[in-house]
């Protein structure tokens, strides 16, 4: 009787392993197939972008030209900094917040930026003050994340430090 337990006991064991193994295999590729994804993104988009950008050079105001180009960009870095943070969990099998609160970060910049030159054209219209209030909102957001990015580096760590991480004494 005391055989058989701890034969089921054996299989039990071995057949959590054989799950944990294969959906940590189902993981990674997940990731992978994401990671591959973004970077298909990322290419076609800067590619699109730099075109967009030497092609509108002499056409229209120079300035809007300007900012669609750094929007594209910060759109490409987001894309960027989404394919370093899988890749760190593909290495590490650690996933860590703070690389999320930096995209966060430049995604709230991004969308500063193009309400900043699109405010100029609503200036005395209803919409204005809607843009304002959304300037104060992403403001607001920005140093919010600032402040939780300030925490998670400075405290002692509540999470998994990562080795794609700046060290931080």
């Amino acid at each position: 009787m005391e055989g058989n337990q701890e034969d089921r006991a054996v299989q039990d064991d071995f057949l959590r392993e054989k799950t944990e193994s294969f959906f940590g295999y189902v993981e990674d590729f997940f990731y992978v197939a994401v990671a591959i994804a973004l970077t298909l993104a990322g290419a076609g988009l800067f590619g699109y972008v730099v075109y967009t950008f030497v092609s509108k050079i002499g056409d229209g105001e120079f300035s809007v030209t300007i900012l669609d180009f750094l929007d594209g960009l910060l759109l490409v870095f987001i894309i960027t900094e989404l394919i370093h943070t899988i890749r760190a969990v593909i290495d590490e099998k650690v996933l860590v917040a703070e690389p999320f609160l930096i995209v966060g970060i430049v995604a709230a910049i991004r969308r500063l930026v193009v309400i900043s030159a699109e405010a100029k054209d609503l200036l005395g219209t209803p919409d204005f003050a809607d843009a304002i209030l959304e300037i104060g909102v992403l403001t607001g957001s920005i140093v919010f994340i600032a402040v939780a990015l300030f925490l998670l580096r400075s405290n002692v760590r509540s999470e998994p430090s990562s080795k794609h991480e700046p060290a931080t004494n």
